[in-house]
C-alpha cells in the first residue's frame, strides 16, 4: 500500500440508512391504507351474495301456492313481515371479526325459513328482511348492513322487489349501495 492513499471504507453510511428507512416508511403508510380498503372491498362480495340468496328465496316463496286447512289456497305474497335480527351488534365489530355462523335464528324464524335462508359459515355482514302486501301490491327489500371498521357508520346494501303489471317479480337487478367502504 501507498503512504498517502486511504483505504476504502467498504459499508453504507448512516445517512444512506436512514434514507433507506424513510423510503420503506413512506411506501408502508401508503401501502397500509390501500390494502385496508381493497379488503374491506372484497367482502363487499359477501353483502352482494346476501341479497342474491333473499332475492332468489323471495321468488320461490312468491310462485309457490301456500294453502290452509281444508285446502283454500292464499293469496300470493312474500315471506314477513319482517325477518328477525341475528344479533344485536353489527357482525364486523364483534369479537373475532364477524357473526359465528349456525345461528338458532335461521332455523326458528318463520321469516328466514319460508326463504331457505341461513349461513353456516362465519360472516361479516347482517343480512336483513321486509315484506308487505299480497297479490300484485306485495314488494320486498332485502338488505344486508355491516360495519368493517367499527366507526359506526354502516355500509348498506339493498335490493327491493315488486310485482309487474304482467305479474312476474320484478325490481332492482343492481344493489343500492350505501356507504360501501363505509
Amino acid at each position: 500500500m501507498l503512504r498517502g492513499s486511504r483505504q476504502r471504507n467498504l459499508g453504507f453510511t448512516l445517512v444512506e440508512l436512514m434514507i433507506v428507512v424513510a423510503i420503506i416508511g413512506i411506501l408502508a403508510a401508503v401501502a397500509v391504507p390501500s390494502f385496508s380498503k381493497y379488503i374491506r372491498r372484497s367482502r363487499t362480495v359477501e353483502a352482494m351474495q346476501h341479497l342474491s340468496k333473499e332475492w332468489a328465496g323471495s321468488l320461490t316463496y312468491y310462485e309457490s301456492d301456500h294453502m290452509i286447512g281444508g285446502g283454500t289456497v292464499l293469496t300470493k305474497e312474500f315471506p314477513g313481515p319482517a325477518a328477525a335480527w341475528e344479533s344485536a351488534q353489527e357482525c364486523g365489530c364483534q369479537k373475532g371479526g364477524g357473526c359465528a355462523g349456525g345461528n338458532p335464528i335461521w332455523n326458528s324464524d318463520p321469516v328466514w325459513l319460508a326463504l331457505s335462508f341461513s349461513f353456516p359459515d362465519a360472516h361479516h355482514y347482517m343480512p336483513g328482511y321486509t315484506a308487505n302486501g299480497t297479490g300484485s301490491s306485495a314488494q320486498f327489500t332485502a338488505y344486508s348492513k355491516g360495519d368493517m371498521n367499527c366507526n359506526s357508520t354502516l355500509a348498506e346494501f339493498f335490493r327491493s322487489g315488486s310485482i309487474s303489471a304482467q305479474g312476474d317479480v320484478s325490481g332492482n337487478h343492481i344493489p343500492v349501495i350505501v356507504n360501501e367502504l363505509e
